[in-house]
C-alpha cells in the first residue's frame, strides 16, 4: 500500500463536513474506513474505485506522493476531492434525497399521470409511471405513449428523482432516448390515509416546433403495487379531456384555470 495513501485520503476528507459524512455517504463502515486513514490496511479494488468515483479522482492520483498530491488538489479543487462543498446544489441534493425516503414511503407504487398535452394542445396525455425506491433515495419512472386510437404512437421514456422540501413533493425528470428534454413536477402531497390522486404541475418542453416551454395542471392516480403493466401501457395515450378514459375527478383537477387577475397558474388543493 501507498505510504501516502492515508495522508491522501485524510486531505481529500477535510473538504467535507466530517469522517461520518464522508461513510455515511460512501456507505463504508466507519471504523474500517479508519483503518485506511490510519493505514494499517489497505483498500479493495472495489472500495479503491467507489473513493476514487466519490471524490472525483483517479487511482493514479491518489497514490501520488502527498506532496505532489496536495498541489494538485490545490490548483484544481474544482475537479479533485471536492465535489461537496464546490457543488453546493449537488450535495445538498443528495441529503435531500437520501432524507426523503421516510417521508416517500406511503408513495411507492404505480400511477397513472395525466396532464395536458405540450405537444397535442387540447388534448390530455396519460401515462404509466412508477415510483420506488434505491439505496440512494426514491426515484421515479414514467413512460409516455404519445398518439391517438388508430394513430401510430411514439414512446417516450422519463426517469429522474424525487424528494420532499417544505411539504411538497418534487421530482425532476429527463427524457431518456432524445436526453434533449428535463421536467419538473411539483405535487402537494397526499392528505388523506388512503392515496387516490395527488394534484400538481408540470413544466417542460413541447415536442413540437419551436420547442416552446410550457407548463400544466397534472394528477397522479394511484394505482398500488401489482399492476398489469400491458394492460395499463395500452390505456395510455392522447385522450380527448371529456373522454370516458379520464376520470371526472382528473377532469376538473386539469381544467382549473389561471388564478383570476394574476397570471399565475396554480394547482388545485384536493
Amino acid at each position: 500500500m501507498s505510504r501516502d495513501l492515508p495522508k491522501n485520503l485524510r486531505l481529500l476528507c477535510s473538504y467535507h463536513k466530517s469522517i461520518a459524512e464522508v461513510c455515511r455517504k460512501l456507505g463504508v463502515n466507519r471504523s474500517q474506513f479508519n483503518r485506511y486513514l490510519n493505514g494499517e490496511t489497505a483498500p479493495s479494488l472495489r472500495s479503491m474505485r467507489r473513493m476514487c468515483d466519490f471524490f472525483g479522482v483517479e487511482e493514479a492520483e491518489l497514490l501520488l506522493p502527498h506532496g505532489q498530491f496536495s498541489e494538485l488538489v490545490r490548483l484544481k479543487p474544482s475537479e479533485f476531492g471536492v465535489r461537496a462543498e464546490t457543488n453546493v446544489v449537488s450535495a445538498i441534493a443528495n441529503d435531500v434525497r437520501m432524507e426523503s425516503r421516510s417521508a416517500l414511503d406511503s408513495y411507492v407504487g404505480h400511477y397513472f399521470t395525466y396532464y395536458n398535452s405540450m405537444s397535442h394542445p387540447g388534448k390530455t396525455l396519460r401515462s404509466l409511471t412508477r415510483i420506488y425506491r434505491t439505496p440512494f433515495g426514491v426515484n421515479v419512472k414514467s413512460v409516455e405513449s404519445v398518439g391517438t386510437t388508430g394513430q401510430r404512437k411514439f414512446t417516450c421514456k422519463y426517469e429522474g428523482a424525487c424528494f420532499v422540501l417544505g411539504d411538497r413533493i418534487f421530482m425532476t425528470v429527463m427524457e431518456m432516448l432524445t436526453r434533449n428534454e428535463v421536467m419538473q413536477i411539483i405535487l402537494y402531497p397526499s392528505y388523506n390515509n388512503r392515496i387516490r390522486y395527488l394534484s400538481g404541475v408540470v413544466s417542460g418542453v413541447a415536442a413540437r416546433a419551436p420547442r416552446p416551454p410550457a407548463a400544466s395542471q397534472m394528477v397522479f392516480q394511484y394505482l398500488g403495487d401489482n399492476v398489469d403493466l400491458r394492460k395499463a401501457m395500452r390505456l395510455c395515450g392522447l385522450y380527448d379531456p371529456d373522454h370516458p378514459e379520464v376520470p371526472e375527478d382528473v377532469r376538473k383537477m386539469l381544467s382549473a384555470g389561471m388564478r383570476q387577475g394574476t397570471g399565475i397558474m396554480e394547482a388545485p388543493l384536493i
